[in-house]
């Protein structure tokens, strides 16, 4: 019967006994937990083994309840993987933890060091509402980056400060989320809830492009707005300006010239008075238009009256 031991020497030793122990234990039902030397919390009865993952030489074993084994093997410390009733080649005592499942037993040898924690998990805090979606996988989800967008809770936060929460979206670092914005000729001082779904839909994909290309191994992309500050817009020939949102740590970096879209700064003083004030862009363009042919009549009235 074939079992699998962590050599300490040998090359590719421990790479071996890491891809044995996730055979054996990802995706089953844990049947039985000790970790004889390790103070914290255990994982509960049925819970089921998620990952083992390898950082050097420690290697640590993630369960479902947010339950982490971390052990560091430095010289000494061994994983052996064994079926059931199969003798070890290790005696007892030296055992600092085991884990069961169906078919198989997973014991650690002589570890240093060797600890349980539980994992925070911001989707458990009840005003967090989970981390979102990262933009950065090779697949990102962005129909639910998309509703997120759209079902913001603060609905006057400006775009550029909810990009930058990580419970609508992650992966999306400061770079890409001007150059984003400047992508699509959106104002970052745009409160969202004015965006449509069709505004939010194609921001998410311009952020998906944007982010894809910088991570790609041919050098990326030019930024066309980010740490240009004063120079010349790439699309508009405007100039480049810098500043911040209401989120004081993150640089921004966008052209107003072209970069007006849903800006509700740029609605005239008398129409931000009035109890109905547009807020669809469609109708303050309609308004801006009715106001400049107001003004035409004007001047055709004057040059009617005095000659």
């Amino acid at each position: 019967m074939t079992t699998y031991i962590c050599y300490v020497a040998g090359r590719g030793g421990i790479s071996h006994i890491v891809s044995a122990m996730r055979t054996a234990l990802v995706g089953r039902t844990t049947t039985r937990f000790d970790a004889m030397s390790a103070i914290g919390p255990a994982p509960r009865p049925g819970s089921i083994i998620e990952a083992v993952e390898r950082s050097g030489r420690r290697v640590d074993v993630r369960w479902d309840d947010g339950i982490v084994l971390s052990t560091d093997l430095r010289f000494s410390g061994q994983w052996h993987v064994y079926r059931p009733n199969e003798a070890w080649r290790r005696n007892t005592y030296e055992a600092r933890a085991i884990i069961e499942v169906d078919g198989w037993v997973a014991v650690c040898f002589n570890a240093p060091l060797l600890e349980t924690f539980r994992v925070p998990d911001r989707a458990r805090h009840p005003h967090s509402g989970g981390v979102g979606p990262d933009i950065s996988l090779r697949r990102p989800d962005l129909v639910e980056i998309t509703r997120r967008l759209l079902s913001y809770k603060a609905g006057d936060t400006s775009i550029c400060d909810v990009l930058a929460d990580q419970s609508v979206i992650t992966g999306l670092g400061n770079v890409d989320r001007s150059e984003t914005l400047w992508a699509v000729g959106l104002s970052p001082f745009a409160p969202v809830i004015d965006l449509s779904y069709e505004d939010c839909a194609v921001l998410v994909e311009a952020a998906a492009r944007i982010v894809k290309s910088r991570t790609r191994e041919d050098g990326g992309y030019e930024h066309s707005v980010y740490s240009r500050n004063g120079q010349r817009c790439p699309r508009c020939r405007g100039t480049v300006a810098h500043g911040h949102c209401e989120e004081r740590s993150r640089a921004l970096y966008w052209c107003p010239d072209c970069q007006q879209k849903l800006d509700r700064r740029l609605i005239p003083a008398q129409l931000v008075a009035d109890d109905h004030t547009p807020t669809h862009p469609a109708e303050i363009l309609y308004m801006a238009d009715v106001r400049a042919a107001r003004q035409r009549l004007k001047i055709d009235d004057d040059l009617t009256r005095f000659g």
